[in-house]
């Protein structure tokens, strides 16, 4: 009985901290607030985005993003905010740039190797 109490109490905090975030956002700013939300990593799940987690970082950032809306704040400011101050971690596609380089080209070196690899097997 006891879980069931607590299981609801939590499912009840997570939607009032949802909600919060999210009062007063006009339908535009809505669908903007969702869609950064699911790109954002949360930086204590790590393979969770912040509209999935329940952790205090995940909520905070959840009402930062949604006051930055509601103070004109374009999607693109937004991220920068965020990139600057989480790092190229916190977005789930990071941004091309001197960090990321390796991250972005990775695939196609693997591709190379592999091919390289191949060729060689083939040609004995």
């Amino acid at each position: 009985m006891k879980r069931k109490i607590l299981t609801f109490l939590s499912v009840f905090a997570i939607g009032i901290g949802s909600s919060i975030a999210m009062d007063g956002l006009t339908p535009e700013q809505e669908a903007l607030y969702q869609s950064i939300v699911h790109e954002v990593r949360c930086l204590v799940c790590q393979n969770q985005s912040i509209a999935e987690s329940n952790a205090e970082l995940a909520k905070d950032l959840r009402i930062e993003i949604a006051n930055q809306i509601k103070d004109g704040k374009t999607e693109q400011d937004i991220k920068n905010f965020l990139l600057n101050r989480y790092g190229d971690f916190v977005l789930y596609e990071p941004s091309f740039n001197k960090k990321t380089v390796f991250l972005w080209l990775s695939p196609l070196l693997l591709l190379l190797l592999i091919f390289g690899w191949y060729r060689k097997i083939s040609l004995n």
